[in-house]
């Protein structure tokens, strides 16, 4: 779910919350190359890397079913919160059982909302 929150400094931002449901989500980060031409070589360079960022999200999909039967079965359940706006923190647990997983995502909801990040820590949870 995505919780929009103020931060310390007052400014709003963005955050995703929830259990993991792929096995990793691939980053894009700005493979293409920019430029201006008109003999078409730079849309033909640029196949490569959204090739390259194809195979990296069928490999997660292909890598998702295999993690996500193991959770099932370990009954470990990663759950995550990141802000899409700054991303530079990324809080992370894994928790037993499906249910306390998105009880978890459910808190940290609220705390985002109340205090602008996760309060909540790998004790307490």
């Amino acid at each position: 779910m995505r919780v929009m929150a103020k931060d310390e400094a007052g400014v709003w931002a963005t955050w995703r919350v929830g259990r993991r449901r792929l096995a990793w989500r691939p980053d894009y980060e700005g493979w293409a190359i920019n430029s201006v031409d008109t003999t078409g070589i730079v849309l033909v360079l640029n196949v490569i890397p959204l090739a390259l960022y194809l195979v990296t999200w069928i490999a997660a999909l292909v890598a998702t079913t295999i993690t996500w039967p193991l959770r099932a079965i370990t009954g470990r359940w990663p759950v995550v919160a990141y802000s899409i706006t700054t991303g530079d923190t990324i809080y992370r647990i894994d928790v037993q059982g499906r249910g306390a997983a998105d009880a978890l995502a459910q808190r940290w909801a609220l705390e985002i909302k109340q205090h602008g990040q996760p309060q909540a820590t790998a004790a307490g949870a």
